[in-house]
């Protein structure tokens, strides 16, 4: 039985983590599909370009959340099977990267990753935030900031120890390292021919 409310969760939290939340913002506040500006992503960068700063902090704290929360209640509800919070974590990610409600097309999954991992690795993952919030003061490249400091993640969880039963979250890390740096690789082609856009804090922008 047990299994069953293992099942039930996961597919909760991949339907939860399928919430395009900037894809939603953007076509009530603007009545337009973010898929057609900017950088036809639906994450909290392509948010700043089309409404500005406040509505990228609302979609990167929630998209961020779809990733904590399921992991953070999962280590409650399963907390004698080890397992359950990586595959919660998993669900998230894969939700918000494919998600159900834009025909399997999401984000790239740096902000739930951040989230499921804030409730994994804490301590690794807030050095990776260091990390990224220097290469992006240094560069002002969102895309370079996340590549970095995904390569470096597995590194800090490696040396703080926060490997998890049987290093599963080690493992986990790793590959979560690089399927975000794959969701990148147009931005990577970019970067090397000079042609990433940089990010700019965007002034509130009128909503009509």
């Amino acid at each position: 039985m047990i299994y069953f409310w293992i099942i039930l969760f996961l597919l909760f939290t991949y339907l939860f983590a399928s919430i395009p939340t900037g894809y939603i913002v953007v076509k009530v506040l603007k009545g337009i599909d973010i898929r057609t500006v900017g950088s036809g992503n639906i994450g909290a960068t392509n948010v700043n370009r089309v409404l500005g700063i406040k509505w990228f902090i609302f979609v990167l704290i929630f998209d961020a959340l779809k990733g904590y929360l399921p992991v953070f209640i999962s280590k409650i509800l399963f907390k004698d099977i080890l397992l359950v919070p990586i595959f919660s974590g998993i669900a998230a990610i894969l939700g918000h990267t494919f998600t159900v409600f834009l025909n399997f097309k999401g984000g790239k999954g740096v902000a739930t990753s951040f989230g499921v991992f804030l409730a994994l690795a804490p301590i690794s993952l807030i050095s990776s935030f260091i990390i990224f919030i220097i290469v992006l003061f240094l560069f002002k490249y969102i895309s370079l900031s996340s590549i970095i400091a995904s390569i470096l993640f597995p590194a800090f969880v490696f040396i703080y120890g926060e490997t998890g039963y049987l290093n599963i979250i080690l493992y986990f890390s790793l590959l979560a390292s690089i399927f975000i740096i794959y969701k990148h690789k147009e931005n990577i082609k970019r970067l090397l021919t000079g042609n990433e856009n940089r990010f700019e804090i965007k002034a509130k922008k009128k909503v009509k």
